[in-house]
C-alpha cells in the first residue's frame, strides 16, 4: 500500500502566517483566559496583512513585535529576504475588551462544526499515520539542522517543503521517493546540494529507523531523493510566493489519508470548537487504540449555542473489522463540554505558536496526547 504526506517548514509563507496568527492567540489568552480571538494573516514580499477580531484585556496585542519575532525565528534576515525590521505591517484588527455578555457565553459554541480525531496503534509514530509522521519528523529535524549549522544556514534558506511517498507492508517500509524543495543561494549546483544535505537526511532516517520504523533508512538510497526537481530555487519565502493562514489544514491534522472535518486550527482561541473539539477528539481516539484497536476515528459535531456536541461517534478497526461503538461506551456528555475540555487540557496556558511548529498532534508531551 502506498502512503504519502507533506510537511512545510517554518519559513514557508503559509506557515509564517499561521505562526503569526497563533502568536496573537497566545498573547491575547495570556491577557485573559476567555479571550475571543479569530484572526487571519496574509504575507507577500515584505508586507504582512493582519485582520480579524481580538476581544481580550485592556492592552492591545503587540502584533508588530510578534510578526518580526516569527520571521526572525524562521531564519529571515541578511541574505534571506525579507528582513524582519523592514517589514511593512498592515494591521486591521478589531481590538477591544471582551464584553461581559460575551464572556458569559464563552463555554458555548459560537458556530456549527464537525471535527475529526484519529489515532492508529503505532507507538513509533505517536499513533499518527506513518507517512504523515515521517514527513513531519524529517522536516522538523532538517529545519533544526540547517538553522543550527552555520555553513548550511548560509547556503539553504528557511523555506522548504517535503513530500514523503512510501510503500507500507508487513516487512516494514520501502521508499517510493522523498521529494525536497528547499530555498538555496543562487548558482548552487544540484550535485553540491546533494553532497551537503545527503549525510544529514541519512542521519535523520537512521534515527527514525532506530525508533522503530523498519526500512526507513536501510531501504533509502540516493535515487529515491528528488531534490529541487524543478531546477534552481533561489527566490522563495514571501518573496517568491504569497502565504495565508489556515491553508495547511491537512498537514496540521493527519495527512491526506484521514478525513479532517472542521476547519483550521490556527488563529482561533482555545474555546473555539475547531481547536478544542479537535484536540478532545484526538485524545479519545488515542485512548481507544490503547485499549487494543488498530485504528480509531472520532467524530464530534456541534450546533451554535451548544455547550457539548450533539454528535459523538467513534469507529474502531481491529483486524480489518470496523465497529461503531455504542454511545454508552464513550465518555459522558460533560467530558465533551467546551468548559471541561479547556480546563482538563489546560488550553489557556499554552504557547500556541510553539504547538503549531512542533505539530499539534506530533508532540507526546501535549496534554491531549496523554
Amino acid at each position: 500500500m502506498k502512503i504519502y504526506a507533506e510537511y512545510v517548514s517554518p519559513g514557508h509563507p503559509d506557515r509564517l502566517a499561521d505562526a503569526i496568527a497563533e502568536g496573537i492567540v497566545t498573547e491575547a489568552v495570556r491577557q485573559r483566559p476567555d479571550a475571543l480571538v479569530g484572526v487571519e494573516v496574509a504575507v507577500h514580499r515584505d508586507v504582512v496583512f493582519i485582520d480579524g477580531r481580538v476581544a481580550a484585556g485592556a492592552d492591545p496585542v503587540d502584533s508588530h513585535r510578534i510578526v518580526r519575532e516569527v520571521y526572525e525565528a524562521a531564519g529571515y534576515g541578511g541574505q534571506w529576504i525579507p528582513d524582519p525590521p523592514q517589514l511593512r505591517i498592515v494591521d486591521d484588527l478589531c481590538e477591544e475588551e471582551l464584553p461581559a455578555l460575551e464572556s458569559d457565553i464563552r463555554p458555548f459554541s459560537d458556530d456549527q462544526n464537525v471535527v475529526v480525531g484519529y489515532a492508529c496503534n503505532s507507538e513509533a509514530t505517536n499513533h499518527l499515520p506513518t507517512a504523515h509522521w515521517v514527513a513531519g519528523e524529517v522536516g522538523r529535524r532538517l529545519f533544526k539542522i540547517v538553522r543550527n549549522h552555520s555553513e548550511l544556514a548560509a547556503i539553504f534558506g528557511p523555506d522548504f517543503k517535503i513530500l514523503a511517498s512510501l510503500e507500507e507492508h508487513s516487512g516494514g517500509l520501502d521508499w517510493d521517493r522523498l521529494v525536497l524543495s528547499i530555498l538555496h543561494c543562487p548558482g548552487l549546483a544540484q550535485e553540491e546540494q546533494h553532497r551537503l544535505l545527503w549525510p544529514h537526511l541519512l542521519q535523520i532516517l537512521e534515527e527514525l529507523e532506530a525508533s522503530g520504523l523498519n526500512g526507513i533508512s536501510t531501504r533509502f538510497n540516493p535515487r529515491k531523493l528528488v531534490l529541487n526537481g524543478a531546477g534552481e530555487f533561489a527566490i522563495g519565502g514571501p518573496e517568491g510566493d504569497n502565504g495565508l493562514s489556515g491553508k495547511k489544514l491537512v498537514i496540521d491534522h493527519y495527512g491526506p489519508l484521514v478525513p479532517i472535518g472542521g476547519g483550521a486550527l490556527s488563529g482561533k482561541d482555545p474555546h473555539k470548537i475547531d481547536k478544542c473539539g479537535a484536540l478532545r477528539a484526538r485524545q479519545l481516539a488515542k485512548q481507544l487504540v490503547r485499549t487494543g484497536a488498530d485504528e480509531a476515528t472520532v467524530t464530534l459535531g456541534w450546533a451554535p449555542g451548544g455547550d457539548a456536541p450533539f454528535l459523538v461517534e467513534a469507529v474502531t478497526s481491529t483486524g480489518g473489522v470496523r465497529l461503531q461503538l455504542p454511545r454508552e461506551e464513550l465518555p459522558v456528555e460533560d467530558w465533551f463540554s467546551i468548559k471541561q475540555i479547556v480546563r482538563d487540557l489546560e488550553l489557556t496556558e499554552r504557547d500556541w505558536r510553539a504547538d503549531l511548529l512542533r505539530g499539534y498532534f506530533a508532540h507526546q508531551t501535549h496534554s491531549w496526547e496523554q
